[in-house]
């Protein structure tokens, strides 16, 4: 997993998008998979957030680090693994802030307004706006190595 957090990481710098070089760095074709996935989704997102003249400043190390806290699960029902990004505070009033993302399956979509549901992630995002979007890396501890863009 640290590898998908050192990719991220090296995105997130401002590196360019190179694919050749992002997939050198995933070390496996699965994790480049994952990671080009997530860099879809989050650049989705922010993309409909700022269309919608929301806040946007989720970052891919800031989604990672969401589902790493999660274990790649729904945060609703944490028994199936995550499917779509949602909005808790729908756009363009939540905007697309580590605080208002969460990783949820297809069913959970359908029932996350019902209040027993809603219990269940109220503590995570209560903690998430207490970072206030201060990117941290997973256990609050900064362990992931920066990389360099070769400058050839």
């Amino acid at each position: 997993m640290q590898v998908l957090f050192r990719v991220a990481h090296w995105v997130s710098n401002g590196n360019r998008k190179i694919v050749k070089t992002i997939r050198q760095l995933a070390e496996t074709e699965e994790n480049y998979r994952v990671i080009i996935r997530e860099i879809d989704r989050v650049e989705a997102a922010l993309g409909r957030a700022r269309t919608l003249g929301a806040e946007a400043r989720l970052t891919l190390v800031e989604w990672l680090v969401t589902l790493e806290d999660f274990g790649w699960q729904c945060a609703y029902c944490q028994s199936k693994p995550f499917q779509v990004m949602i909005h808790v505070v729908p756009l363009p009033k939540g905007g697309t802030v580590p605080e208002n993302c969460l990783p949820t399956c297809y069913a959970c979509v359908r029932y996350r307004k019902k209040e027993y549901m809603q219990v269940r992630v109220q503590g995570y995002l209560a903690s998430r706006k207490y970072e206030n979007g201060s990117t941290r890396t997973h256990g609050g501890v900064s362990h992931i190595p920066q990389f360099q863009e070769d400058k050839k």
